[in-house]
């Protein structure tokens, strides 16, 4: 029997189809009520707003109860009450989320172990259940985090892109030593925020990591970021695709210490390519050296020697990454017909830098011209220009016989709404490309008319 003892006024649901377990227990929980179903207990914790300090007692329970009950937010502490001969059933309900599992017959004589049980479910799932919003909100942090680098990335490349662009045709013309010095400065500038956004850009699940690169670049990427030179040993212009910002990050810690010498190699069969980083500084920094680098090199898939000739003290180290060689495909020769001049230089520079050959022309009418002189595999067409305007010169160039009058026309409009672009398709253009141009942008219509021809660097 049990005897009644002083109790706080805790809610205890009890979901018990049997009126029985409901009169032995009224007396130990004076908030004791009691559900039929779980079905029930689920409506009523649902709009009572007290779920996360309510417990609920189980009787003849199933895992798949415990585990409705445990996807609650807040989740109530369940306490499963196990038929006489089933403690070997307790393990799998703890695993489906209750806190505690207890035979029917614990209590009888004295209610305080069952009361005793009862509140330190309640006290452990009140404490899970804080630690749940502590993540979740931890978790909303993160999101926002990621959407302002994401946000924030946007916008330094949309100011980056053009200015490369603009400075790798400036380096172009003919220049004095020091405007041309000053130029690459800019460049080397350039390329280390381009750098250092790529590397804060978040790594979660989905997130693309993997960029087209040469070693030539990845070592001035770092070496504008760290002013530490690096050797290359084979491979610079060869493009590889790999985690790029994991990449720069290794070769920065690498880099990091003092005095030490850094050298780079790739080796390539086919698709299949391995980078080789070796690095050789103090001895007794070899242990530092590696258990900085350690995790890094293990999200790059990459193996990490420690014994042999390479892994004597003071020597080189030497680490081996698996990467893609990438199989250039043909550049596309592309007639670029654009009025304004530094819209010209900005929109040369990104076909330039996705490795295709640019010819320009300055209003519809020399485009057509140039059309119908010699074959091209595109032509960007401004559509508001002088003399000629896009969609005048895109029809005449698609009344052109043969291959010439078939050519993908792609209108470069500051047209926003969809019906300019449909007096764009009106006019026989294939697509659309939105001012201000970006490189994502053009990267995005190209891939979509020429699979597998556009480079994803950049």
């Amino acid at each position: 029997m049990i005897h009644p003892r002083s109790a706080a006024n805790e809610a205890v649901l009890l979901v018990s189809q049997a009126a029985a377990p409901e009169k032995m227990l009224a007396p130990l929980f004076p908030e004791l009520a009691r559900v039929d179903t779980v079905a029930a207990a689920l409506d009523r914790l649902r709009g009572g707003g007290a779920a996360g300090e309510t417990v609920v007692l189980l009787d003849a329970p199933t895992v798949t109860a415990v585990e409705a009950l445990a996807r609650l937010d807040p989740a109530p502490a369940v306490v499963v009450l196990l038929p006489e001969g089933q403690r070997h059933d307790s393990a799998g309900f703890i695993a489906a989320g209750a806190q505690d599992a207890r035979s029917a017959g614990d209590g009888n004589d004295d209610g305080d172990a069952l009361r005793s049980a009862v509140s330190a479910a309640r006290r452990r799932q009140m404490r899970e259940n804080r630690l749940r919003t502590t993540l979740a909100e931890a978790q909303r942090g993160r999101a926002e985090a990621a959407s302002l680098l994401d946000a924030a990335g946007a916008a330094v490349a949309a100011a980056l892109d053009p200015m490369m662009a603009l400075t790798s045709a400036a380096l172009e013309s003919p220049l004095l030593p020091r405007q041309q010095d000053r130029l690459l400065a800019v460049q080397a500038a350039g390329a280390a925020l381009r750098a250092t956004m790529a590397a804060l850009r978040p790594m979660g699940p989905g997130a693309e990591a993997e960029e087209s690169l040469t070693l030539a670049a990845l070592a001035a990427d770092v070496d504008a970021a760290t002013a530490k030179a690096m050797s290359i040993e084979s491979g610079a212009d060869e493009e590889f695709t790999g985690d790029a910002a994991g990449l720069r990050g290794l070769l920065t810690l690498l880099a990091a210490e003092g005095g030490a010498s850094l050298s780079l190699s790739l080796r390539s069969a086919g698709e299949a390519a391995e980078l080789t980083l070796r690095h050789r500084g103090a001895a007794r920094l070899r242990p530092l050296v590696l258990a900085a680098v350690q995790p890094l090199v293990r999200r790059l898939g990459g193996d990490l020697p420690t014994g042999g000739p390479d892994g004597a003290a003071g020597e080189w180290l030497t680490v081996r990454i698996p990467v893609r060689a990438v199989l250039r495909p043909a550049a596309l020769s592309v007639l670029l017909v654009e009025d304004n001049p530094i819209g010209r230089l900005v929109a040369a520079g990104f076909l330039k830098a996705l490795g295709h050959t640019v010819t320009t022309a300055e209003d519809g009418a020399q485009g057509l011209a140039a059309a119908t002189d010699r074959r091209f595999d595109l032509i960007v067409m401004d559509v508001q220009m002088p003399v000629m305007d896009g969609h005048e010169a895109a029809r005449a160039i698609r009344a052109l016989p043969g291959e010439a009058g078939r050519v993908p026309i792609v209108a470069l409009t500051a047209g926003t709404d969809a019906e300019d672009d449909a007096r764009c398709r009106a006019a026989g253009m294939d697509d659309c490309l939105h001012k201000p141009l970006t490189m994502d942008r053009l990267r995005t219509v190209l891939e979509r008319l020429f699979p597998g021809r556009v480079q994803a660097g950049g």
